[in-house]
This record gives structure tokens, C-alpha cells and sequence, in this order.
């Protein structure tokens, strides 16, 4: 099956070239050698957590309840693009969040957003909304941040209200776990995992992965691990 990462409009190029304009920033800002592979484990990890989460919120949700056509998108190739761009802007924000909770960066207000944005949405229509969408998410509180995400969400895309109210609950430990693997913080990431493990305790039981943490960028064929699939979280009720 084609996976939506396959599908993104994005030329390998395009995403070569903008990971490594990425790298070369994030090195000369933080005083570091290591921007080429923080930035293809963090721009991967992202990738995966938003393509499946399109995933869980449309054929997932068609595959339990079936199709709705009053949900149902008069553009889907449009709807998918729109979403993703959406819900990158909610990782961006969390990710930058949690980087600078976590002192990831140096203390430079508006660098590390902005930044992430960039490698994240490169010249897309999306982008020129970037920062002021950014800054709004990220000056809320957690909580908050989670509910303002859903409610765009359901905007965008109407057959994510169908989806477990558990899946957004999880999204943000997602890219919590995601960004600090790739600042290669296993401590936090294991946290924030065993955070993820208390809202849905399947997670620990899937006899292919064991709810480990996975690399950036890989993902378990059988629970969908790191943003687990219906029947796992389905499992919770």
C-alpha cells in the first residue's frame, strides 16, 4: 500500500536540500557538528507522526464507522495537503515547546520555531502563516495547545471528530518523544513514553515492538507504535 509519505508532493531534492539548509543553520546557531543528523532523525520522526495522524483520523475512522458523506471532502488530495500543514504547525509549536523547557537550544526567544518551521514547511502556502500560527499555539498552555489543535482539526477535517479523543491525547507526547530522541535525550523521551503508556497501557503489549521507543522515522507494522493504530487504541475501553 502507498503510504502518505510516498505521496507528498515534495521532491527528494527539495527535501534534500532543505535539510541540509537546515543543518547548516542549526550548526552555525548552536555552535555544534552535529545538524546534519538531528535534523533528518527530527524532520523524519515528524513526517511519520504527521502522516499517521492523518491516517487515524481518515481511513481509520472510515474503516470502523464507515464513510459519512456529509464528511466527506470535496477535495481530498487538498484536505490531506491542508491537514498535514496544519498539524505540522501544531508540531512545530510542541517541539519547540519542549526544547525550550528542556534547554535543547540556547535561550535565543523565536529562534528554534521559526527555525523548525523552515525545515518543515519550506516555501509552502502555508508558510507565509507559519510563525503568527506558531506563536499563537505556543503561547497557550498545554492543555490549551491540545483543544485549539482539535478544533482546527475538525475544521480542516471533519472526520477527525469520529476519531478516539485518546489519539490527541497521545499526539503531543509523540512529538515530545520524537524531539528528544533527536536530541538524543533518551531520558525524557522514556518519559514522556511511559506517560503515553498510563493513558493506554496496550502500548506495553504489543508482542512486536513491546512499546519501546523506536528510532525516529520507524514505525511497528503491528500497533502502529510511535502513534498507535484503532485496534490498540480501541483497546482502552
Amino acid at each position: 500500500m502507498t503510504t502518505f509519505c510516498e505521496e507528498r508532493t515534495m521532491a527528494p531534492e527539495e527535501s534534500t536540500s532543505r535539510q541540509a539548509s537546515a543543518a547548516r543553520e542549526f550548526d552555525e546557531h548552536e555552535k555544534r557538528d552535529d545538524g546534519a543528523r538531528l535534523v533528518e532523525s527530527l524532520d523524519s520522526g515528524l513526517t511519520l507522526l504527521a502522516d499517521t495522524l492523518y491516517l487515524r483520523m481518515h481511513e481509520d475512522v472510515e474503516n470502523l464507522v464507515g464513510r459519512d458523506s456529509m464528511l466527506m471532502p470535496l477535495s481530498p488530495v487538498k484536505t490531506r495537503l491542508r491537514t498535514i500543514e496544519e498539524i505540522d504547525h501544531y508540531q512545530v509549536a510542541e517541539s519547540a515547546v519542549i526544547a525550550g523547557r528542556l534547554g535543547y537550544v540556547r535561550a535565543e526567544e523565536d529562534w528554534y520555531g521559526p527555525w523548525l518551521a523552515r525545515l518543515r514547511l519550506g516555501a509552502s502556502p502555508a508558510a507565509g502563516d507559519a510563525p503568527t500560527r506558531i506563536a499563537q499555539y505556543a503561547a497557550q498552555a498545554d492543555d490549551q495547545r491540545r483543544l485549539a489543535f482539535s478544533k482546527v482539526l475538525a475544521q480542516v477535517l471533519p472526520e477527525s471528530l469520529r476519531a478516539p479523543l485518546l489519539l490527541f491525547q497521545l499526539v503531543p507526547l509523540a512529538v515530545h518523544v520524537a524531539t528528544a530522541l533527536a536530541f538524543r535525550d533518551q531520558a525524557f523521551a522514556a518519559q514522556a513514553r511511559r506517560q503515553q503508556v498510563l493513558l493506554l497501557p496496550a502500548i506495553d503489549d504489543c508482542h512486536a515492538c513491546g512499546g519501546r521507543l523506536l528510532a525516529n522515522g520507524q514505525q511497528c507494522p503491528r500497533c502502529g507504535n510511535p502513534l498507535w493504530n484503532s485496534q490498540c487504541l480501541l483497546s482502552a475501553d
